[in-house]
């Protein structure tokens, strides 16, 4: 790190030296960008019309009460879908619509705008539908749409293909031609968008002249839920929607999210993004696994106590079926890889009939976290199998999968994660395809598993108070914006033990100070010494007390 820039901007912002190291290391080097960063403000979102056809979708949606039109909202059957239609929904209730709401069954339909469920919804006298988080590769669903007299107004996050659908307008903050400062939106935060430009239009008209204009910081809990939920970087308007949405959420006056906090253990709990990830996010995306998107919909939506109590129930009584399924199926993916292909490979493509489609994501997932390698996961159907994959950060998946795109049907998403789908008897030669050329990514950029360390630092200054007073600020982290880690050695362990058979806990002395670590899941008797260790701050509140911890990430005995 340049020391100039450091010293400079000690003395601009009169900030802590590590603080400032922090901030830096994740981009953050200007002194006004550094103030807005630990002090956001709702001003900070960027204008909605830069987005492409933003103008084009507003006057649409203006028009159709005026014309006595029905409008419909399709959305995606996971958080990030179900949120966003849900968002949608009550705001457009708010203005006087009753709009209808689909989403596609994973099972039965798989992911995307289909065309087949078109026909219905013009039946019911629907001429005007709006997609949430699908929709950028749905170039038959809008043919349809437009034969039937439908006009489609796309909101979606996926990488754009080489030619947008023929829809009326099309959402994207990836559009080539996009004008607007931020392009990694969730599907959620780019519904939030079209929610403020109406809004704004609205305004400026004299629709609200008579009556309340909408607060939409009341939605920002439904959509930071969408946006932590589907992994986006955690950096620019994602930060600001997950800060201010925590808030919201801690606060929440929704039912359904009062309910779900319950049966999720966190009725009384400080909020963060684990929280969410882990504890929230699994139980809404149970309904769409395991059964419809329409449970976790309705959830969300509801203004009923008792139906939210129930609703939320029966998605946690989901999520457990869904933990079963999930660790047989893991069973079941590593009993082949280690009968068949053996840990020596670039990549894994696995099938079976006897995976659900909704569950094998997560299976994907926790096995690339093992295998460290880009791994795809195939529910074989009647027809054709549909697959989920998850990858590392030096294999682009999407990319892999458009390289590989002639053994494939269909298939999007983002460098991370990609859904696919291919017929039964190509599931080979695309899994030979896939392997050379995620190889080829791989000679280019060889894997490495990296824990990165932020600053090595002595114990007096992770407990200076200017230091926490500002770290606090900091947060909330995630994918792209990483938790800090601090390395700290010449110390002193005192009353090492383990937890519950599994977890070390430890309190760590340095030049008179003390704090207590903790290494979750630590195999293993408490080591005699402790060399070096790596860890993050964790903060907690008890009867009015803040109380602060190590987290170990790693240590060196």
């Amino acid at each position: 790190m340049r020391r100039d820039l450091l010293e400079k901007l000690a003395r601009e912002t009169g900030l802590p030296p590590l603080l400032l190291h922090l901030l830096i290391n994740r981009g953050v080097e200007d002194p006004q960008e550094i103030h807005r960063h630990l002090n956001p403000n709702l001003s900070d979102f960027p204008d909605p019309f830069l987005l492409p056809d933003m103008e084009k979708a507003v006057g649409r949606i203006i028009e159709a009460p005026k014309k006595g039109e029905k409008i419909a909202i399709y959305g995606d059957y996971d958080v990030d879908g179900t949120t966003g239609a849900a968002i949608l929904y009550l705001f457009l209730k708010e203005l006087g619509f009753e709009p209808l709401v689909v989403f596609p069954h994973r099972e039965k339909d798989g992911y995307g705008l289909h065309a087949h469920l078109l026909p219905p919804l013009k039946e019911q006298g629907v001429s005007l539908l709006i997609s949430v988080d699908c929709g950028i590769s749905a170039h038959e669903a809008c043919r349809v749409a437009k034969e039937l007299g439908i006009d489609v107004i796309v909101t979606d996050h996926h990488e754009v293909g080489p030619e947008i659908p023929e829809a009326f307008a099309v959402i994207n903050p990836k559009r080539p031609e996009s004008s607007y400062p931020f392009r990694e939106l969730a599907g959620v935060g780019v519904a939030f968008s079209l929610l403020r430009a109406l809004r704004q239009r609205l305004y400026q008209e004299g629709f609200f002249a008579s009556g309340e204009v909408p607060n939409l910081r009341r939605y920002l809990d439904l959509v930071a839920l969408g946006t932590v939920a589907d992994i986006v970087p955690l950096k620019g308007e994602n930060r600001l929607i997950a800060y201010f949405g925590l808030k919201e959420l801690e606060r929440t006056e929704r039912p359904g999210l009062q309910a779900l906090k319950k049966v999720a253990g966190l009725e009384n709990e400080t909020l963060d993004t684990n929280g969410i990830l882990f504890r929230l996010a699994p139980r809404i995306n149970a309904g769409g696994r395991l059964k419809e998107a329409a449970l976790a919909f309705r959830l969300l939506v509801t203004d009923d106590p008792s139906e939210a109590q129930s609703l939320a129930e029966e998605l946690h009584r989901l999520n457990a079926e869904r933990q079963r399924l999930e660790e047989r199926i893991l069973r079941e993916a590593w009993e082949q890889i280690k009968n068949r292909l053996g840990l020596e490979r670039a990549s894994y493509v696995l099938a079976s009939p006897d995976w659900p489609s909704g569950v094998i994501g997560i299976v994907a997932s926790r096995l690339q976290e093992a295998l460290y390698r880009p791994v795809i996961l195939l529910s074989l159907g009647e027809e054709l199998a549909k697959g989920s994959g998850r990858s590392i950060p030096e294999v682009n998946l999407y990319q892999c999968l458009f390289e590989c795109r002639e053994h494939l049907k269909g298939f999007g998403g983002h460098p991370a994660a990609a859904g696919l789908k291919l017929s039964k008897e190509d599931i080979i030669s695309f899994a030979a395809a896939f392997e050379e050329v995620v190889s080829r990514h791989l000679a280019a950029a060889p894997p490495v598993r990296r824990l990165q360390i932020d600053a090595w630092v002595r114990l007096r200054h992770l407990l200076e108070p200017n230091f926490l007073e500002n770290y606090l600020k900091l947060g909330p982290f995630g994918p792209e914006y990483p938790e800090p880690v601090f390395a700290l050695r010449n110390f002193e362990v005192r009353t090492s033990t383990i937890l519950k058979e599994k977890h070390l806990k430890f309190y760590l002395w340095q030049e008179g100070l003390g704090i207590p670590a903790v290494y979750f899941r630590f195999e293993g008797e408490p080591p005699l010494q402790i060399k070096a260790l790596a860890a993050s701050l964790d903060f907690s509140h008890f009867q009015g007390r803040q109380y602060i911890q190590l987290r170990v990430r790693d240590l060196k005995t």
